[in-house]
């Protein structure tokens, strides 16, 4: 007689919103995770998610793996996060992250932070809160910011905005020159370079109706 396999998450929900909970006494591995939600199918990734952990206690490093090896590998839209354990809602919220129930600033959590100097290939830049940068983004360098991103010249290397999975966040750009482009759960298409519609234009992108927007800047003469 063949067992039933174990199941870490149960999935309830209604229209377009689908809770995905974490059933078990404790967290399961990112393959697990990852395994049953491809074996949910389009009743998970084609719909709004939020994943509730009830009283597990979760760290910022088993949050970080399953933004990595689940919901961006799935493209996965989640709206929402939720639990009861106080030390895990404290990673929620240091992480910019959107809590069910909870009442939400309408500017970002943290600060901003300004950069003055031109980031080169090889270098990185992580803040919690939004980044203004005055000047480029070189090839090869990138920006993760859990708010939304501003470049006041050339965007050429990568950036990700509203990295704690904020679909809200934005990227403005004078110059877009880049396909290495994230905003919350959201990635760009790989394109070869200059096929963007927007390409080197002065333009803030964003996330509308689950898909990858861009509005040009227009400047008054």
């Amino acid at each position: 007689m063949e067992l039933a396999q174990k199941r870490d998450l149960s999935f309830r929900g209604r229209g377009t919103a689908l809770r995905v909970t974490f059933e078990g006494r404790e967290l399961p591995g990112t393959p697990d995770v990852l395994r049953e939600i491809r074996d949910a199918g389009g009743a998970v990734l084609e719909r709004q998610l939020v994943f509730d952990f009830r009283d597990l206690e979760v760290s910022r490093s088993w949050i970080l793996d399953l933004m990595r090896d689940v919901v961006f590998p799935l493209n996965l839209s989640v709206a929402q996060w939720a639990g009861t354990n106080e030390k895990t809602l404290g990673v929620l919220e240091s992480l910019g992250f959107r809590i069910d129930g909870a009442e939400h600033p309408v500017v970002t959590r943290g600060t901003l932070k300004i950069v003055t100097a031109p980031l080169r290939s090889g270098q990185a830049l992580n803040h919690e809160g939004d980044v203004l940068m005055l000047g480029n983004l070189h090839s090869g360098a990138e920006i993760n910011a859990t708010g939304s991103i501003i470049v006041l010249g050339t965007l050429l290397g990568q950036v990700h905005a509203g990295c704690g999975g904020d679909n809200s966040a934005s990227v403005i750009t004078l110059d877009y020159q880049t396909n290495q482009l994230r905003i919350g759960t959201m990635i760009s298409n790989a394109m070869e370079p200059g096929a963007s519609p927007w390409w080197g234009r002065p333009v803030r992108i964003f996330v509308q109706n689950g898909v990858l927007t861009a509005d040009e800047i227009v400047r008054e003469k």
